[in-house]
């Protein structure tokens, strides 16, 4: 069928001479937005991926890392398929949980996203570290379209791991400070909040968008991770609720304060002793997870689950999360 002709308005010339008429060509409104009309189709049977984009929050040696690579090495088809878990390790406790229960499994890949300072008195250099974990995320990203190819064979990346959220914001913090407002001259000075030193305080409320745009780069890679079928999990640790200058007796994840609200998952990690009805300590710990936020699956908010028992004298008793390893979250 032939299209109609595009309608044609012809205004009349300005008055001045030698000045051509103007001719305004008025665009066909069914083309207007064919691109977005093929968008709307293909987007029919278009899902996402993944939706796990998990924070696993907790005070040190709750179980963190060992859910989440748990996860992975129980699941023996994807293990046979040589599928990986990458570990941006910023504490150190990916590369440990790896060595301790796993030894050299290459299914696990522990990367280090620190750039060690050359020149001056601060041990790393936080705009190359920056930079290298920006490689790192848009690293993942590249395997993660490719493997999504219909021709594709091979290991896949099954999922990224984040270790201590917390120290990538004092990253992106540190970065703010020196480098982006000029009001340290290194990390040790940056410390200084309260201006006591040569330092200077942050002076404006928003100058702190630079720390939560430098932070949620991070953001931006991983949620395009999860559209391709990687699960991303965010591991910190935790910190004193504070109000008003006053700490307020409860805890809260230790991260851009922004970065909750952007999580699909919020898994809480916790160490408990096992008591007497008298009080006296039994010698048994329970490690309990409690699914904080779940969107995904509202029959997991506020559930509950014990993931390792420890007695004094025994070997400990490890479970595990299933919810994990079922890929129900």
């Amino acid at each position: 069928m032939k299209q109609e002709a595009a309608a044609v308005k012809v205004e009349e010339a300005p008055v001045e001479a030698d000045v051509e008429s103007t001719v305004k060509v008025v665009a066909n409104p069914d083309d207007s937005f064919s691109d977005m009309r093929t968008e709307l189709e293909r987007l029919a049977d278009m899902n996402l991926k993944s939706h796990v984009f998990c924070g696993v929050v907790g005070h040190e040696n709750t179980g963190k890392t060992g859910i989440v690579m748990d996860a992975l090495m129980k699941n023996e088809e994807a293990v046979a398929n040589g599928d990986m878990l990458w570990v941006y390790d910023f504490d150190g406790g990916g590369a440990a949980s790896r060595g301790a229960h796993y030894g050299n499994t290459p299914n696990i890949r522990v990367f280090d996203p620190w750039v060690m300072g050359k020149e001056d008195r601060t041990a790393y250099d936080y705009p190359a570290t920056h930079n290298r974990l920006m490689r790192l995320g848009q690293f993942a990203v590249h395997q993660a379209q490719l493997q999504n190819g219909k021709d594709y064979e091979g290991s896949k990346l099954w999922g990224i791991l984040v270790t201590a959220v917390d120290l990538w914001d004092s990253v992106c913090m540190n970065n703010m400070r020196i480098h982006d407002l000029g009001l340290a001259s290194d990390a040790i000075e940056a410390a200084d909040i309260r201006g006591a030193g040569t330092a200077e305080r942050v002076q404006q409320q928003w100058d702190w968008a630079i720390r939560t745009n430098r932070f949620h780069q991070l953001t931006a890679i991983c949620r395009r991770l999860v559209q391709n079928g990687v699960r991303v999990f965010w591991e910190t640790h935790i910190k004193a609720e504070v109000f008003r200058d006053q700490e307020t007796g409860g805890w809260k994840p230790s991260w851009e304060k922004h970065a909750t609200n952007y999580l699909h998952q919020i898994i809480w990690c916790r160490r408990q002793k096992t008591r007497e009805a008298d009080g006296e300590d039994t010698g048994e710990e329970q490690y309990n997870v409690e699914f904080h936020k779940c969107k995904t699956n509202p029959d997991l908010q506020g559930q509950t689950r014990t993931i390792m028992v420890t007695r004094r004298d025994e070997p400990a008793q490890w479970y595990g999360l299933p919810e994990l390893r079922d890929d129900v979250l």
